[in-house]
Formats: structure tokens, sequence, C-alpha cells
């Protein structure tokens, strides 16, 4: 009986698609494959077995002797062993004539063309629908204009490395020219210990040849007309095979590489995880030999395939569904510029595919659902479970040690070595060897951050008898940080809302995060809260949760100015839920009017005036300041451009009489920076001064600290004190402003960041104003577009460079052109006239 063998096999499947008429197939044809086998031999070989054999299902074993017996019969031979001896005598015969670059070409053909075909039917997203990535160009671009033999395309799992490498392919082999491409998946490779053969002869006998004569000869002729042979392995990682087989697959690979790197027509291309790269680098490279690594990070997880760009994500989604014309934020697509967490998505969302619909708690819906079905289910889930704990409890988080030593869980590894592969296989996990001459070191870590964030949660939670407690809270501020610090405390609050725990989060008071960190915790419990209450599924203590007053603690921490965004608007619709007192409803109405403000969105604007108005007067006697008097004169300045006298006459008295006691708060922080911000409509600095004056005496004394009340009121002092000339004290709040700027570390939230950038151009303006460039000019110009996102921030700098141009000694006509633009094309999208913010220093964000 004859042995398995790869290269007939191949042989015999092509001929199975030959004699059906199939030049290709897909998976929906194996079932009339199935019925034309039964049909001519009486014998049957299920649509399930033709998929394991074509590509389409994953199989650990060769196909069974009944199986190859029946498929040779289906091609006019008596079995398997009379086909081999007929492939084998046509070897002989074909090794016996000239040796042929377009024979080999076409027979390389074949194989690539059955390695794509099996690919593409394998791609989570339809292979059709996936995008060309410029990177790979770039890369190959690189390699083969170098003095290079091989080249390597190293990610983590999920980066989308084989898609790539598979468009570049697929176009190669379709150009005209004399390069030939050998390409297929690691998986091919099993065959090759199952025959006992070596990689080198495994290879040729794909190709049609039995020994390295033959090929060398045949590569050295002149037919081959300068042309070049690509071998390209596919998913070259540990995980797929054992560790001795995997040790021979290097060894065999280095082999072939030794052989013909002093050949400048071979190319080498090899893909395989970040971690192998790293485990096996030092047996790779062999020392000076001639590899291409492209560009890695510096980072112990190197990589030459970049995540998807915002312009490549717009690219993929319009591929997808080419009927899509708005996209979302970018501080929200960003979250899906992984090319797993992409796919992930789509798979459930492919019957009406939208990015429309992502928010800032989808990202951590998708890595829920990757968790649910690769490792809480299935086979080993318990096991997985376990070692996942036994991983990150052999973590230090008090010395910042991140990663478990593979030799102190050697023990474990052993016991649930199964569930270990598996982890290994999905990409959960990762294997790093990083030892040195004295010292062995392997470690394991988690694959990416959200892993890794994920388990840190549910190991806190399970140690902590999965209480959302202070003694939670207290453990994430204690060993954690930054992004780290929240995305496990994100974790941890939807395991809350699960677990009907929402009573707990006023206890968010408690958390040490940035301004810039509390504003997106914030926001994403606004998405967080909004989707459990809309879903069918939402239980009913969340329910009875929001039919009562939200916490005089919770409502002050989700509450602020230095929040004002977009987004936030949604978090204010969720405390809308509550059954708040008339008060809070009032503080949150104005938070919305000033997004629209902030926004020029007028017509959102009257629609919050006219709820506003709808609380009687009785209302508002509860606050300091009127904030319903605010944004309507903040309306009819947009507006109109009127000046309501009376109200600044009050808030004249307000400065002149303020009451004995000011309550501090978020809550009144908003309202009195709302006034502040609004007197400048006045247009007279002395009167906001004497009212910033007040606001320090009486409410809070602005301090150098990084408190965000004192960092807006310090940036309208230090504008009012350059509209009256005083300079030096207006360049001293500047510096103070800056070094805090400079040393928040990404504290800021994006209205900060715009209010200072504003900030920044006017005090650069009021120095350079005789000797701008056009170059300075253009760059203030990228940042109003680029970098402040808020319309009105937009058109207050816009008009500020208008109105200021005869201080310019000579100003250029050709930037201010633009700048006029600009400006005129954003007050007509917002229904505004311009002359209003011309005629004067309006108010600012």
């Amino acid at each position: 009986m004859t042995s398995f063998s790869k290269h007939y096999s191949e042989n015999l499947k092509n001929s199975v698609l030959a004699i059906a008429g199939l030049s290709n197939i897909a998976p929906a044809d194996c079932k009339m494959l199935e019925a034309l086998i039964l049909e001519k031999t009486k014998q049957r070989v299920s649509e399930t077995t033709l998929k394991r054999i074509y590509g389409f299902a994953y199989s650990k074993f060769n196909p069974s002797m009944f199986t190859l017996n029946t498929l040779s019969r289906y091609c006019d031979y008596e079995g398997w062993d009379d086909f081999c001896r007929k492939q084998e005598a046509e070897s002989i015969k074909q090794s016996g004539t000239t040796v042929d670059w377009d024979l080999l070409k076409a027979n390389a053909g074949k194989i690539t063309s059955f390695t794509l075909q099996a690919i593409k039917n394998k791609t989570g997203i339809p292979y059709p629908q996936t995008i060309r990535r410029q990177f790979i160009d770039d890369h190959f671009a690189a390699f083969l204009q170098g003095n290079y033999t091989a080249t390597v395309i190293a990610a983590p799992a999920g980066y989308g490395k084989t898609v790539a490498l598979c468009h570049w392919v697929d176009e190669k082999v379709h150009q005209i020219g004399n390069d030939i491409i050998l390409f297929f998946s690691s998986s091919a490779l099993m065959n090759v210990f199952l025959s006992g053969r070596d990689l080198n002869d495994w290879m040729l006998g794909l190709l049609g040849y039995s020994t390295e004569e033959d090929i060398v000869a045949l590569l050295d002729v002149k037919q081959r007309k300068e042309g070049r042979f690509f071998l390209i392995v596919d998913g070259v990682d540990e995980h797929m095979f054992k560790n001795d087989q995997f040790q021979l697959v290097i060894n065999q690979l280095v082999d072939i590489f030794s052989f013909y790197q002093s050949h400048e027509w071979f190319k080498l291309v090899l893909t395989m995880r970040s971690s192998t790269w790293m485990n096996y680098k030092h047996l790779i490279e062999m020392g000076q030999s001639p590899w291409f690594e492209g560009f890695f990070s510096s980072h112990n997880q190197p990589s030459n395939v970049p995540l998807f760009s915002i312009q490549e994500i717009k690219e993929l989604c319009l591929k997808i569904n080419p009927t899509i014309k708005n996209f979302i934020a970018i501080n929200v697509v960003e979250n899906f510029n992984h090319p797993l967490y992409f796919q992930f998505y789509y798979k459930q969302h492919k019957k009406n595919f939208s990015l429309n619909d992502v928010d800032h708690v989808s990202v951590y819906e998708l890595i829920s659902n990757f968790v649910l079905n690769k490792v809480y289910m299935g086979q080993y889930s318990a096991d997985k479970i376990y070692l996942i704990q036994a991983i990150v409890e052999q973590m230090d988080f008090e010395n910042g040690v991140f990663e478990a030593s593979k030799l102190g869980l050697i023990n474990v590894i052993k016991q649930y070595n199964h569930a270990y592969l598996e982890l290994l296989s999905i990409g959960f996990i990762r294997e790093l060897n990083t030892s040195s001459d004295f010292e062995y070191r392997a470690s394991i870590e988690f694959s990416n951050d959200h892993f890794f964030e994920f388990s840190i949660s549910r190991y806190l939670l399970h140690n902590n008898d999965n209480l959302f407690n202070i003694d939670l809270i207290n453990i994430i501020n204690k060993y954690f940080t930054g992004e780290r610090k929240l995305s496990i405390l994100k974790w941890s609050v939807i395991y809350a809302i699960k677990s009907g725990q929402q009573e707990s989060f006023q206890l968010l008071s408690q958390t040490r995060l940035t301004t810039s960190e509390k504003s997106d915790l914030i926001i994403f419990l606004g998405d967080l809260l909004e989707k459990e209450l809309s879903t069918l599924k939402n239980t009913e203590n969340l329910v009875q949760y929001f039919k009562q007053d939200c916490s005089d603690e919770l409502f002050d921490y989700l509450f602020g100015l230095e929040f004002i965004h977009n987004d936030y608007a949604k978090t204010l619709h969720t405390l809308l839920k509550f059954e708040l007192s008339d008060k809070k409803k009032i503080l949150v109405y104005t938070g919305l009017a000033t997004i629209s403000v902030i926004g020029l969105e007028m017509n959102k604007l009257e629609e919050y005036l006219k709820i506003m108005s709808g609380f009687g007067a009785v209302s508002y006697y509860e606050f300091s300041v009127n904030p319903l008097k605010c944004i309507n004169t903040i309306y009819q300045f947009l507006k109109y451009g009127i000046v309501n006298k009376e109200f600044f006459k009050e808030l004249t008295r307000f400065y002149f009489q303020p009451p004995l006691h000011l309550e501090q708060s978020g809550s009144n922080d908003l309202v009195l920076l709302l006034a502040t911000h609004t007197l400048r409509i006045c247009n007279k600095p002395l009167k906001t001064l004497r009212f910033i004056a007040m606001l320090e005496k009486y409410y809070r004394p602005v301090s150098n600290t990084m408190c965000v009340y004192c960092f807006f009121l310090k940036r309208i002092k230090t504008e009012e004190y350059l509209a009256l000339g005083q300079t030096k004290k207006a360049m001293e709040l500047y510096f103070e402003l800056d070094d805090v700027y400079r040393h928040a570390d990404g504290a800021f939230t994006p209205l900060m960041i715009t209010s200072f950038n504003c900030l920044k151009i006017i005090v650069d303006f009021n120095y350079r104003q005789l000797s701008l460039t056009d170059d300075t000019l253009e760059e203030w110009v990228n940042l109003i577009i680029n970098e402040m996102e808020y319309k009105l921030s937009r058109v207050y700098m816009f008009a500020f460079l208008l109105r200021n141009q005869h201080l310019i000694k000579h100003p250029p006509e050709r930037v201010y052109k633009h700048i006029n633009y600009m400006f005129l094309k954003t007050m007509s999208e917002s229904g505004l006239r311009a002359d209003i913010f011309l005629k004067q220093n309006s108010f600012t964000s």
C-alpha cells in the first residue's frame, strides 16, 4: 500500500476538480461534488470530508485510505496505489525532459492558487470585501531593492498579516512577468513530517522535480529571463506544531535559506507571530545573513504590520457597505484599528454593516464576545479559566511586573497542557523567551492590552468576592495608573452593572483619575447605561435604580464644564432617566445647551431653551446665577447680535452684593464659569475681571494647582489683561498655564486643550504681530482647523485673526483669503451672521 504523499494528494484533488469541470472550488460546490462522486463510484465521500480535504474546514489528520481510493476511482484509476504509480511514472518522464522555467511557474502557480483559494475561503470578512494594505507594498519594495535573500512579516495574532500578504500574492501572480510564486501555509508542512521527507525535497516534489540538481540547473539557465523565485510560507508559528516538530521546521527553513542565499533570484518570505520571531530570531537570522526585518518597534512585541489607519477603516467600511455616508468620530473609530476587533464587529453586524452604532462600549462588547466563545465555551473551558487566573497570580503588581514566569507555572502548564495550547493558538496569551548568557528567562503574557485588562479585572473581582466596592477601588488605585487603570475600571463597571451593583457607582468619586481619564470614564458610563437600558434584557434592579434621584455625590462626579463634548451629551441624557430634582434637571439641560453653544447648533439650543423655560421661576431661586438667563443671553448674541444689558446689570449687582456662602461643587463651577464667559459679551475686560475677583474672594481662590475651575478662570483673565494692555500680568498667568499644560501628561480634556490652544495663538500673535510670516499663520490655521473640534472656538479664532489683520506689518493676502473663506463657511453652515464676531472680542469656550 502506498503511503500518503502530499504532492500526489494535491494532484489528486486537482484531478477531481478537472473531472467535475470545476476550475476553482467554493464551499457550496462540495455538496455537488459529493453527488457526482456517489453517482460515478457508488461510494460516498461526505460533503464534510470534502470540505476538510479542500481546506474549508480544519482537519488534524490526512484523508483516510477509503477516501483516497474513492477519489482515485472517480478520476478513472483503480485506486490510490494505481494513481500514485502513474504519477511517479509521469514524474520520471518529466525529469528526463528538458527542465523548463515556464513549467516550473505553472506547477508553482497551481499550488499557490490552491493556497490562496483556501485562505480566501476562511477569512473572517469575505475576501472580496477586504482591502489592500499599503504597508505590504512598502515592505516588499524595500525588501526587493536591498541586498536581501529573506524577509519576515511578524505581528501578533489578528493583525491581518495573512490577508495583506494574500492581496500582494494575488496581484503578483496575475502580473505579466517571469517571477515565480510558491505560496503555501505552514499547515501543509504537517505532511512533511508524516511522510518523513526533507522539506527541500518535499518542496521540489510538489513542483514535479526529484533532485536539487534539476532545479539548480533550471534556475541558472538563460531562459529564466531575470525572473525571481519567491518561496512564501504563511503562519510559521510554534503553536501549530509539537515542540520537536517546530524546531525541525525552523532548521529545515534555515537550511533552504542557507542553500539558496547565494542566488540573488531566490527570495524567502515567512509570516509569523511576533512572539515566535522573538523566540526563534537567533536561529532564523544566522548572524549576518541578509534578512530584511522591516521597521520593528522598540517595544517587546516587535511588529512590522501596522494597525488600520483611519483612511483604511473608511475604505474597508465602504468596501463592505458602499451605501455608508457618515462616519463616526475619530476617537471612537480608533478602537477598531485592530483588524481582529473589526472582524469581530463585522461578524455581529454583517447583515446591515455600519460603524454608526459604535460607541465607547462597543470594543468591550467585542472582547467579551471573543472571551465567551473562545475561552468560556467549549472543551477545556474551566481549565483555561484556571490557567488565566494562575498567570495573573504570578504577576507582581506592586513592582509593575505584568508578565508571569514560565518556570513558575510549569507544573500548571503540564497539568492543563491542552488548555494552555488552546490559549496560545487563539492568541489570548503568548510566550516570550528573552534569555541571556547567564539567565534563562521565559515569560508568559497576554497578547494584547484588552485581554490583559479583562483578565486583571476578573482576577481582582474574583479575589474580592465579586463585589464592586471601596476595597476593589483601593486595590486598583494602589497598583495601576493611566490607560491600564482606566480600562480595568471600565471592565469592573461593566461587571457591576451586569451583576446589579450599580448602587455602588457613587464610589467612582474615590478613583484617583486625571481630568481626561475621568472624562473618558464618564462618557463610557453614559454609553454603557444607555445601552443596558435600551436592551430588552435589562434587569428589574437596573430599572428600579433609575426610579430614584441620582445621589448628589454621583451627580457631582458626572458633572462639569471640562467634560463638555458631543459624546458627553449621551451621559447627560442618561442622567435624565433618573427621577431628578428640578435643580438637577436644569443643570443637565444647561450642560446640553452649552454643548449646543460650542457646536453652534442653534436648532438644538432653541430646543433646550424652550425646555429650560418650562421650569417655574421658583426652580431657579436655588441658583446663585440663573443659568437660563446665561444661555438665553448667549443665544440672543449669537443669533441676532443683541447684548442683553438687563442680565448684565444682574451680574453687576451679583458681584457687588455676592451671597455670603457659595457651596463649592461641580455644578456651581459650571454655572459660575458659564456666567463669566457670558459676561465677556459686554466686551468690558474690567467688568469681567471684577467678577472673577469676587469669585476668588467669596467662592474659590484661583490656585496654581491643576484645578479645572482655576484653569478656565486663568485663561479668561489672561486674555482680558492682554485686551487692557497689561502684558506683564497676562504673561505671568500664561506661563503658569503653559507650565501646567506641559506637565499635565494627557490630563487635559478636549475642551481644555482647545481653550489653551486658542490662548496660545492669541499670546503668540501679540508678541509676533510685526514679524508674522506666512508659515506661522498657516501653522495657526492648520491648528484651528485640525485640532479645534468645537465650531465656536474655530470661528472665534478666525474672527480674532481677521479683526487684528491691520496690526500686521505685511499681512499675507493668500493666507488671509483662506482664513476669511473658512470663517464665512463655518458661519454660513451654522446660520449665523459673520459681522457679530468681527465687531468685538466676543466670548469664547
